[in-house]
């Protein structure tokens, strides 16, 4: 029994370890699913007298797997990150172009449209050419000029949306709100601000597609675009307000990736906790058998020892006792009786003997 016992205790170490393992396996196989480092990306870095090979930061893995797509206020930001040696926002492609808007990508306008390798195309086909896997989307602001209105505007982005997610249904989207605008400017900020909700709203109905809030660190608290920010007065922005839109991408990409890490973590604890329960149930079920098993061995050797004894019991009462002998002796001629009594004690004999040999079994 205490060997069982050490023996129960030791696999359900085992199967706690194993679900341990398989745990940990499971969190790291989701990290690489959702960023995945290229070999290229490792970078051998000197220590002592060997070269160790580095991994890159999950933030920078995962902008390098990135496209930005946008219209001259996100041609700004690819001057900034280009500017910066691409410290801001990485290796990821800039598919941003000036005068870029809906209508111009509708109307294949190669003039306006973004470029990738130097050819000009829609954003959707970019998307899918790139290979990106994530897409970061800030447009709206050439939409939304002069009377045009935040409803048609954002009936334009749905069908833009739906081109891009058409050809490319694995790629995530992250649509980044339009930035906000001064006070004077051509493009109205109360409609930026309407258009932002239609948006978000919007996203908020797709599991693969993310609202990014960039507007709010823009603006002043008269709810416009900080004059701080702004480089023209009106729309366009400095390379502090680029500063500051870069850096909230980037705390975007580490809480997204912290949430979601912490979601699968929990998910698997809560997997590895029935998994632990069903192995300590299975092992209680097992010992319940073994000891149905030993239960069943026990009466299967007393029956067979009770069947023994009631043989023994026969056989004694089919041995002549002695009265029986002296009886059968007095009636029996001088002649016969030498034989019957060698007879009889070569038959008592011979009981007895095998008798002693089964009781010491």
């Amino acid at each position: 029994m205490i060997c069982n016992g050490i023996i129960t205790k030791t696999i359900l170490k085992i199967c706690a370890a194993f679900g341990a393992l398989i745990f940990t396996f499971a969190v790291n196989a989701h990290a690489a699913d959702f960023i995945t480092t290229p070999a290229d990306a490792l970078t051998a870095v000197p220590s002592g007298d060997q070269m160790i090979l580095q991994l890159p930061d999950p933030v920078d893995a995962f902008l390098a797997q990135s496209v930005f797509v946008g219209n001259s206020v996100g041609e700004g930001l690819t001057m900034y990150n280009n500017a910066n040696k691409k410290v801001p926002l990485g290796n990821a492609v800039m598919l941003t172009r000036v005068s870029y808007s809906f209508y111009a990508d509708a109307n294949g306008m190669s003039k306006f449209l973004p470029r990738l390798n130097g050819v000009a195309m829609r954003a959707k086909d970019a998307i899918k050419q790139s290979g990106a896997r994530y897409a970061f989307i800030c447009m709206g602001t050439n939409d939304l000029v002069g009377s045009s209105t935040p409803e048609s505007a954002f009936a334009k982005y749905q069908q833009y949306l739906a081109g891009i997610m058409a050809e490319n249904p694995t790629v995530i989207l992250f649509v980044e709100s339009c930035t906000p605008t001064r006070p004077g400017s051509n493009v109205n900020n109360d409609k930026v601000t309407a258009f932002n909700a239609y948006v978000q709203a919007y996203c908020n109905s797709f599991p693969t597609m993310f609202y990014v809030d960039i507007a709010t660190p823009l603006k002043g608290p008269d709810g416009y675009l900080s004059a701080s920010l702004t480089s023209d007065g009106s729309v366009h922005l400095t390379n502090k307000a680029y500063a500051i839109w870069a850096n909230t991408i980037r705390a975007y990409i580490t809480n997204l990736m912290t949430a979601r890490l912490t979601a699968l973590k929990e998910q698997h604890e809560a997997e590895l906790e029935i998994a632990q329960a069903n192995c300590s149930a299975a092992m209680k079920n097992m010992e319940k058998k073994q000891a149905e098993a030993r239960q069943e061995r026990v009466v299967a050797l007393q029956k067979e020892k009770e069947l023994a004894a009631e043989k023994l019991r026969e056989e004694l009462l089919n041995v002549p006792d002695a009265v029986t002998l002296m009886r059968t002796f007095a009636h029996s001629s001088s002649d016969e009786a030498p034989s019957l009594v060698s007879s009889s004690v070569a038959s008592m004999s011979s009981f007895f003997v095998d008798a002693t040999f089964r009781s010491s079994l």
